[in-house]
């Protein structure tokens, strides 16, 4: 039978390396912070396996091991270091190339934290650890571009917290379908422990402000075209740079969205990884018609002037940047949240919920892959639309 004993520090006035889980107390004389392992015979061989420094924890692990051996699931773990598991399982990742890059910075904290520690071995104290060395690592390079004077640096957002740790909960539970871990210490991870992300609300622009900022873009006509185009479909901002003319069908009113375009590595397909289809609004189909007849061919939508795809980057920090400074428009918006390119995104959602779309509809030109997401997003807006339904039945019942 499964138990559970603790190991303990030399300094621990116990003096014995060993001890049952009921002797590790300060009750007891324990001085240390003891390591808790499960315990257990399987074919002969004695096996001890961490379960990390926090009593309720070890208690969860120990149910969790007396479960697995009565459904005879139990299974001896093969040994491997954390450092060659993650080197093997990004090697085999089978996801985009954009996503490979984000999780390989995941991978390098992930490796700075536990080296060479066994995969079996990681605790949800370990993944504190990497928590704490994301915070440290993000003040340390921020200090370095910061004066005296402008105060301490901020910390990471609790949403790049959440992301890299969804991140690093993917690698393990892969560990466990290959039989070098039990649990995911991940999902062993306290609620207290984990970064509160706030909702997340949508980040606009005013149609006063819209109104302000296309003047400022009218030397660059591409770059003008292609806000407003954001603004008209709510495409995002790769999708327009992968966008081509045979994508475009003006006789229909349709556009077609199948790639989208990401700095440095190239086109791939779109987000949800399935393609779809954009309704073009008379006014959308009217801007897209007095484009095509400007530049139109079988070519990109919007290219760079020297040819070639628009990079996400360089509109947003050389292009847009500039000129919301030149309309008088902050980068802040209503909200308290900064605004980027991805705001005319938030905008088409705005203004077409406002003017009375159904959210469904909005949905499916957004390309979000649950109606749920797009209520919880654009709630507020959708009410309002909703709200508007109701005033044009104004008495038509028989009352």
């Amino acid at each position: 039978m499964a138990s559970l004993q603790a190991r303990h520090s030399r300094s621990c006035r116990l003096k014995r390396p060993w001890t049952t889980f009921a002797e590790a107390t300060k009750q007891q004389g324990c001085t240390c912070t003891p390591l808790y392992h499960v315990v257990l015979r399987s074919s002969g061989r004695l096996i001890r396996e961490p379960v990390g420094h926090n009593r309720k924890e070890a208690e969860r692990a120990l149910d969790a091991r007396r479960g697995d051996i009565a459904r005879r699931t139990y299974r001896v773990l093969e040994d491997i270091p954390f450092d060659k598991w993650a080197d093997q399982w990004l090697e085999s990742f089978t996801g985009k190339a954009n996503s490979v890059r984000s999780y390989s910075s995941t991978i390098a904290y992930a490796k700075h934290a536990f080296g060479r520690a066994k995969v079996r071995d990681l605790t949800a104290t370990d993944v504190r650890h990497f928590l704490d060395l994301i915070r440290a690592d993000n003040r340390k390079r921020r200090s370095r571009k910061r004066r005296p004077e402008d105060g301490p640096p901020p910390e990471v957002s609790p949403a790049t917290l959440a992301k890299h740790l969804r991140q690093l909960g993917a690698c393990l539970q892969a560990a466990i379908s290959e039989g070098y871990a039990h649990e995911n210490p991940v999902r062993l991870l306290h609620k207290t422990a984990r970064p509160k992300v706030a909702k997340s609300r949508p980040v606009y622009y005013t149609d006063d402000e819209l109104a302000r900022l296309w003047p400022e873009l009218a030397c660059r006509p591409v770059m003008l075209a292609l806000c407003k185009t954001a603004v008209a479909t709510g495409l995002r901002s790769g999708e327009l740079a992968a966008l081509r003319w045979t994508d475009v069908d003006l006789l229909n009113r349709e556009l077609h969205v199948a790639r989208t375009f990401v700095d440095g590595i190239g086109e791939q397909t779109t987000k949800s990884n399935e393609p779809r289809t954009v309704d073009l609004t008379p006014q959308a189909a009217a801007l897209l018609e007095r484009w095509y007849a400007e530049s139109g061919d079988d070519g990109l939508v919007f290219e760079r002037e020297q040819g070639g795809h628009l990079s996400s980057s360089y509109v947003t920090r050389q292009v847009l940047y500039p000129a919301l400074k030149r309309a008088g428009i902050p980068r802040m918006g209503e909200r308290g949240r900064k605004r980027d390119f991805h705001s005319f995104r938030h905008s088409f959602a705005r203004i077409a919920l406002e003017g009375g779309a159904e959210i469904v509809w909005v949905q499916r030109q957004l390309g979000h892959s649950s109606i749920t997401l797009t209520v919880d997003t654009y709630g507020s807006w959708a009410r309002t639309a909703e709200k508007s339904q109701a005033e044009k039945l104004a008495g038509v019942f028989p009352l």
